[in-house]
């Protein structure tokens, strides 16, 4: 089996997608009526079955699929390799500083299950369920409303990225969780959850800037369009200035290979655009999410404009914005809504299915611009023989 472009594997794809943003719709739905289920003297909420639901699919679709040359995820022979040779990884100060070296915990964990008597398959199983747990605990805490799950069908691209980059997409999950914790208040978890996700990929540095920003910043800043406009002008121009500088940095550290994929791409920033332009358009948003408790996510968009010039230039964009993809899409949710309450009644079930065309012509977009480099196709599954 060769890598090629398969219509099959996109259907997959697109139904994977569609059918675990229903779950989570329907767990939400639930979560919202406090649906409860008894078996015997044991009750417990129905939302935890959509969960349970979610997490078999997922781990059937990540853990069982054929590994083969070019096809499931152009990384994996790399980290089958990693898993049958690399031994315990010291903790050095030093590689940690400059962002070199192996990850301390994630091949660690590797080296843990290895000793255990567990395969790649076991780690495999480990890793998933820390990414699959960490979504369904941000999606529990953040998403109240069940027109917001749609939004949800993009959320599988980052799921889907993880059956190649596992190891950010994992640092990336443990992130979400640390921002939602950050969102409700909860600083100490926060750090706890950067902590885990660095040591899994240095990368996740990119959250505690964010942190620094988040604290640092004064809130009159962002009840002001002009000096949110201005300074993104101004980091647009810092961004050029500054790119030769960028570049040493990156040559002395892990990012290294950064260097040799230099390529600027627009095309796939249009929807962070768009989305941005549109939340500055009307301040009353900031009201809005500040009522339904997602300021901190308004936030992160701002940071997002800030630094997405310079990580553009680098060809590291896609990567550093893999880190608030599922809040990013919590965010479009917002605006939606914010949006869908001004349209009359007679309007909204029209709108919602154009937004849900719109959103699966957007996946598809993706898949087909990240299905050769993550080499994703054809997909299948050792449980289809």
């Amino acid at each position: 089996m060769e890598k090629a472009w398969s219509w099959y594997t996109l259907f997959l794809y697109l139904i994977l997608a569609i059918i675990i943003a229903l779950l989570f719709r329907q767990s939400i739905i639930s979560k919202n009526n406090d649906n409860k289920i008894k078996i015997g003297k044991w009750s417990f909420k129905t939302k935890y079955i959509y969960y349970m639901l979610i997490y078999i699919i997922f781990i059937l679709f990540s853990c069982f699929r054929v590994i083969g040359d070019g096809i499931g995820g152009a990384d994996t022979y790399n980290y089958i390799e990693y898993f049958n040779t690399l031994g315990y990884v010291d903790f050095s100060l030093k590689e940690t500083i400059l962002f070199s070296g192996y990850e301390y915990l994630f091949f660690n964990t590797m080296y843990l299950v290895r000793m255990l008597g567990g395969n790649f398959f076991h780690f495999s199983l480990l890793i998933y369920s820390i990414i699959i747990i960490s979504y369904v605990k941000v999606v529990d805490s953040a998403v109240d409303s069940k027109n917001d799950s749609w939004w949800l069908i993009l959320a599988f691209l980052p799921l889907l990225k993880s059956l190649n980059i596992v190891r950010i997409c994992v640092a990336a999950s443990l992130g979400f969780v640390g921002l939602q914790y950050l969102n409700e208040g909860k600083e100490k978890r926060f750090l706890l959850f950067f902590l885990l996700a660095f040591l899994n990929h240095y990368i996740t540095i990119i959250l505690l800037v964010f942190y620094l920003f988040y604290k640092l910043i004064p809130e009159r800043f962002f009840s002001s369009r002009k000096k949110i406009i201005i300074s993104n002008i101004v980091m647009i121009i810092l961004s050029f200035a500054f790119l030769p500088l960028a570049k040493f940095f990156l040559k002395i550290s892990g990012f290294v290979g950064y260097l040799n994929k230099i390529e600027i791409s627009l095309l796939g920033y249009i929807p962070i655009f768009f989305f941005y332009f549109v939340m500055l358009f009307d301040m009353n948003f900031k009201k809005y999410v500040e009522e339904k408790k997602h300021y901190l996510y308004y936030k992160m968009m701002i940071f997002v404009s800030f630094i997405l010039p310079i990580f553009i230039l680098l060809n590291g964009a896609s990567r550093i914005l893999l880190f608030f993809e599922l809040p990013r899409y919590i965010l479009y949710a917002d605006i939606y809504s914010f949006y869908r309450k001004k349209l009359p009644k007679k309007d909204l079930k029209i709108s919602d299915i154009i937004v849900v065309i719109l959103i699966l012509a957007w996946l598809t977009f993706r898949i087909y611009r990240i299905w050769d480099g993550y080499a994703l196709m054809p997909y299948w599954n050792i449980l289809f023989d």
